[in-house]
């Protein structure tokens, strides 16, 4: 839990020092002055995830529509959440054939909904300025690694790219919960 509680707070800090929410700010006119005449909006940078939380909601509801798509064999609501080049670029067919091995193998991807997830690296935006979450929910028997990219489109994140794979995960320590063999 400790591990988890660090990752949070050092993924808050990232966040906070990212980009920020485009925000309006209105400031009273100086008595005496003449108001400067209306200008055009400055075009407002992507949104950034706010907190954590944020980040965290967006690898969640997206590993939830991956489930559920794995689950009933639809893949249409996932390619749906995904950007205009996403959707270009996938058929439901394509995310189908595609996740065939994860849905064949019959992986239970319903724990990402409880379970919080531990990102490899902190939340960031490349060049093209698409935002990547790595990491894994640290689930058992299987260990869910994620890659995950998001575009922004008018002011919400929409899945540029998935990435999920399953892996066995590390047998849990003896001895009361303590993380042993790892730094603290």
């Amino acid at each position: 839990m400790r591990t988890v509680t660090i990752l949070l707070a050092a993924m808050l800090a990232v966040c906070d020092a990212g980009p920020g929410l485009a925000q309006t700010q209105t400031q009273a006119p100086v008595p005496g002055k003449k108001k400067a005449a209306p200008t055009a909006p400055a075009p407002t940078a992507p949104a950034w995830p706010a907190n954590a939380a944020q980040a965290i909601y967006l690898a969640r509801s997206t590993m939830m529509a991956l489930q559920q798509a794995v689950e009933t064999g639809n893949f249409t609501v996932l390619r749906d959440m995904g950007s205009p080049g996403f959707r270009a670029q996938n058929t439901a067919a394509d995310l189908a054939i595609r996740f065939q091995a994860l849905r064949q193998s019959g992986a239970d991807l319903t724990a990402v909904a409880v379970v919080a997830p531990q990102l490899s690296t902190p939340p960031f935006l490349d060049p093209q300025k698409q935002l990547h979450l790595v990491g894994l929910f640290p689930t058992q028997p299987l260990e869910i690694d994620f890659d995950l990219s998001f575009e922004n489109v008018d002011n919400r994140w929409r899945i540029s790219a998935i990435g999920v794979t399953t892996a066995p995960a590390p047998k849990a320590q003896e001895g009361g919960g303590e993380d042993k063999g790892k730094a603290k």
